[in-house]
């Protein structure tokens, strides 16, 4: 009988579990050996159950229009605590108040011409500036742009800096012009080559209004009402071997070095670290590219407070525009984005601080940040005074998809297909969303797997 094919995996985020799970599904009489740096599980997930409240402190959850993710939830038998987030108005703070988003609006790209012309967003020479979309020529020339030159020159600065920077940077916490087009949001380039006008276009793809249909939104979101640790946790129990404060010095093709020089030998090695690993870990000049490339630090903010010490907004939450000046970015209403989040007599805020230009604050105390967090919900509603906070970082950790991201990752990914039974995923790759990590992970375990077969049968027919 053969010994078993043995596979180290670097790195117990979102990828690396799912890593686990896909080699073992595609590949069950594998030896799994999972290595994590740290002294915990799950990278950027982190669970807090306090005194009844279910805390995010990393992600809460994923695009429910993303199936990778939702498919591998009910393989491994938590489809039943799979929930849909709340649906309510959405807001942005600009000009010192709160204003709802106008009804259609994609991104902040308007689709409806009312709600449009009606909203106090932007001035009335931004929205005629807007409105030249319907006119100007293409941007776009098969060439990689920054994410704001491609929708000022579209739709006009103000619009961008009042509606699509605060909405883009809530999710990819960067700076639009270093962030690239192709890589973070190439639909809107392929809209506008197909319909030239981004307002046409984005008008074109909208679902039509089905007659009889419920008028009701429905949230477009998912998560987990036990708590996103659980999704860790049973993603682990699928290695044969979990090494916590293991942390990796370099790796090579069929040997993992240890930081205290132990050797692991490996039939496949699956990298799957953070971003600023990969260049050392694999030490060649593509590597070091993507690892070098720009990332950004910031804080998750939760307070937990009584209902009636909270003014009640009928939404899920709003964003901030830079040009307040606000050390937050952000705020969620939990309890109505997630009803289980919370007890019914309390209710919970997530907000945000920290941006690609400024991340100073995230260095200071957690009574330092708190403070600041609540003087700046202050301004924007009436706040009282939390029951506790949890004050989560993420230093230096979430990856900046720059101009040309897409060609370094190509290049990167044909020089790593040279070196035999060597694989890497990631956030740093092809999304930083859970269900991008998670698919990207499938297919790399796949690849690894399918190849593990093959060698394997090359050695029984040898």
């Amino acid at each position: 009988m053969s010994e078993k094919q043995k596979v180290i995996i670097v790195g117990a985020g979102i990828s690396g579990l799912a890593a686990v799970y896909y080699m073992k599904k595609k590949n069950p009489e594998a030896q799994v050996t999972l290595l994590e740096a740290s002294d915990r599980i799950g990278g950027k997930i982190k669970t807090v159950r306090r005194d009844g409240f279910i805390i995010e402190c990393g992600p809460e959850g994923y695009m429910a229009r993303k199936p990778t993710l939702t498919n591998l939830i009910k393989d491994i038998g938590l489809g039943d605590k799979l929930v849909r987030s709340g649906s309510g108005t959405y807001y942005i703070y600009v000009n010192h108040r709160l204003r709802k988003m106008p009804n259609g609006s994609v991104m902040g790209i308007p689709t409806k011409l009312l709600p449009m012309v009606t909203t106090g967003l932007i001035s009335p020479l931004g929205k005629l500036r807007a409105a030249l979309d319907l006119l100007i020529p293409r941007v776009y020339q098969d060439k990689d742009i920054s994410l704001n030159e491609f929708f000022e020159r579209r739709l006009g600065a103000e619009l961008v800096t009042n509606m699509i920077e605060p909405l883009l940077s809530g999710i990819y916490n960067g700076n639009l012009s270093d962030m690239s087009l192709e890589a973070t949001l190439p639909q809107f380039a392929a809209i506008e080559k197909k319909h030239r006008s981004l307002i046409l276009g984005m008008k074109s793809i909208q679902p039509p209004k089905q007659a009889g249909a419920s008028k009701k939104a429905v949230g477009r979101f998912l998560s987990l009402s036990c708590g996103l640790d659980v999704l860790v946790e049973k993603l682990a129990s699928y290695a044969d071997e979990i090494k916590l404060n293991t942390p990796v010095r370099r790796i090579e093709s069929g040997k993992v070095t240890l930081e205290d020089f132990t050797e692991l030998k490996a039939d496949a090695i699956i990298l799957a670290t953070s971003p600023k690993q990969l260049g050392p870990l694999l030490d060649f000049p593509e590597a070091w590219n993507l690892s070098n490339d720009k990332r950004t630090t910031t804080a998750t903010v939760a307070l937990a407070f009584k209902k009636g010490e909270v003014e009640s907004l009928d939404g899920t939450g709003y964003v901030v525009s830079r040009k307040e000046g606000l050390n937050i970015t952000a705020c969620s209403f939990m309890d109505h984005k997630w009803s289980y989040t919370a007890p019914e007599d309390c209710t919970l805020i997530r907000t945000y601080v920290g941006t690609a230009d400024n991340a100073a604050i995230v260095g200071q105390s957690d009574e330092e940040i708190e403070k600041k967090a609540l003087a700046d919900l202050r301004k924007i509603g009436k706040i009282g005074t939390p029951l506790f906070s949890v004050i989560t970082r993420q230093i230096d950790n979430m990856p900046q998809y720059t101009i040309n991201h897409n060609q370094r990752v190509q290049v990167f990914e044909e020089v790593l297909a040279k070196i035999s039974g060597i694989y890497a995923c990631g956030a740093i790759l092809h999304g930083v969303g859970l269900p991008d990590c998670v698919d990207n992970a499938m297919h790399v375990s796949e690849d690894a797997s399918n190849k593990l077969k093959k060698n394997e049968e090359a050695v029984t027919n040898s």
